[in-house]
């Protein structure tokens, strides 16, 4: 049986299995050689890519600041809205007018301080001396802090444990 898709009829189409010659669909095509490399699609998106592109365009469409589409993009969409759902949940965090989220954070720089002294206090409860403490904050920390600075830090741990 002949089938026409189009205002030329289809020619042979090989079976691949028995090597018979077909009559069908692709048949014009038998004698084309394939493409180097093979099919497959030019590197498009995937639906699962476009759909996720579309939600982070649904946050910029409804006028988010670009900050709060950064934090989206780098935590991914799903963990961003359940963030977004506990600070809204917070009341105290709710503008008068309940129509905006007031968060206030610390910088970043005051949490890598609170780390910096953490480690330079258990170096002193261990019992390393404040040149010991200097070098090994250098070392591993990369910051270059005074021997002064590390004393009174340790002055004031010592005054916390008794």
């Amino acid at each position: 049986m002949d089938e026409t898709r189009s205002a030329t009829p289809a020619g042979t189409q090989l079976d691949w299995v028995n090597d018979e010659a077909r009559q069908g669909v692709g048949a014009r095509h038998v004698h084309e050689q394939p493409a180097p490399g093979g099919g497959g699609y030019l590197g498009e998106c995937t639906p699962s890519q476009l759909w996720e592109d579309a939600k982070f365009r649904e946050l910029a469409d409804m006028g988010l600041p670009q900050v709060w589409l950064d934090v989206a993009r780098e935590i991914g969409y799903d963990a961003f809205m359940r963030m977004w759902r506990v600070l809204d949940s917070a009341v105290e965090l709710r503008s008068d007018a309940e129509s905006m989220i007031l968060v206030q954070m610390r910088r970043y720089a005051s949490f890598q301080r609170f780390q910096r002294n953490r480690f330079i206090e258990s170096l002193v409860a261990m019992g390393f001396s404040g040149g010991e403490i200097r070098d090994r904050v250098k070392n591993e920390i990369g910051e270059q802090l005074s021997l002064s600075h590390i004393h009174r830090m340790a002055k004031r741990l010592r005054h916390r444990v008794k």
